[in-house]
């Protein structure tokens, strides 16, 4: 009977074992899949906002403006109600960087532009997200107001440039 009750609890505890181990692994398995998934949009995304070559420089489509794709427009017009509705004297420059920041992921999430006006695009572009990224970290209103000017500059750049 001893040895019976000691197989038993012997056979148990192999049993427990192996199913811990196999939960365990589904565990590990999970969050490998859930990780890799994260990484690759966030790779994706960043593809996206970085595609493009810094040293191409901005200018006219043979003295035409370029062509802007029309899912991105209500987001370049979202970012300008933004900024001019941005009071220098009391507004939440914390807040206008974040909203910026949203409208713009939205912004690069939209773009389907191609080819030679897609590299307009980024070219105004890039230097606009790094406005935006200083506006985030904006120490101060006078250097947050400084920042918002060069970003309706950068606004006004855009109009220059697309329609």
């Amino acid at each position: 009977m001893k040895k019976l009750f000691v197989s038993a609890i012997l056979g148990l505890a192999i049993v427990i074992s192996c199913e811990k181990k196999q939960e365990e692994s589904v565990h590990q398995e999970k969050t490998a899949t859930e990780q890799s998934a994260a990484d690759e949009h966030a790779t994706e995304n960043k593809e996206k906002s970085d595609d493009h070559d810094d040293h191409v420089k901005l200018e006219l489509n043979n003295g035409a403006k370029w062509a802007a794709n029309a899912e991105m427009k209500p987001f370049i017009s979202e970012m300008e109600t933004q900024l001019n509705a941005y009071q220098p004297e009391n507004s939440d420059y914390k807040m206008l960087a974040a909203h910026l920041s949203a409208t713009n992921d939205n912004l690069v999430k939209s773009c389907t532009m191609t080819g030679r006006p897609h590299e307009m695009l980024h070219a105004w572009l890039a230097p606009h997200m790094k406005e935006i990224e200083k506006l985030k970290k904006a120490e101060n209103r006078e250097e947050a107001n400084h920042i918002v000017g060069e970003l309706k500059e950068s606004m006004e750049g855009y109009h220059q440039y697309f329609n």
